[in-house]
């Protein structure tokens, strides 16, 4: 089983934009002590930006790639770069500006929450960018083989 370090490599950067537009809001909201109705604008503004990066960037991205990718032989090494490359990237997109924010506001016991950042981003990335790049890719793998059938 091959490690596919480019299918790591995209998905990681989608979820570390992803996780840190996520936090933003709160983080600025801490910040610049927004008071409720910013707080809700600069909530839509972000969950816009986020929507147009996954999943429909995601999703357009990952069926390109897909059509070099063969699933069916491919599947264990694609499933784990994917699962990974999205944790990861969660966990430094949120971790980064939960850790500043700790720093600067402090909160719950520092194990407590690092351990409820970790699981918190083991749901988001299961959830959010593994499902849409896998479905990009199921995708891409149909219509190749559907393609190859009807010229063949």
């Amino acid at each position: 089983m091959e490690f596919k370090w480019k299918i790591f490599l995209v998905v990681l950067l989608f979820a570390l934009a992803v996780g840190a537009l996520s936090n933003l809001s709160l983080f600025l909201f801490r910040m610049l002590n927004f008071g409720p109705e910013a707080l809700s604008w600069v909530s839509i503004a972000v969950n816009m930006v986020t929507f147009l990066i996954s999943p429909l960037l995601l999703f357009a991205c990952f069926y390109i790639m897909g059509q070099k990718i063969d699933l069916a032989t491919d599947f264990p090494s694609v499933a784990l770069s994917l699962f990974l490359g999205a944790w990861i990237g969660h966990l430094i997109g949120s971790l980064s500006l939960q850790f500043i924010s700790y720093a600067l506001y402090g909160g719950a016991s520092f194990v407590s929450w690092i351990l409820w950042v970790m699981w918190y981003s083991f749901i988001v990335a299961f959830s959010l960018e593994f499902f849409v790049a896998f479905a990009a890719l199921s995708m891409a793998y149909i219509v190749r083989k559907r393609s190859m059938q009807t010229g063949a």
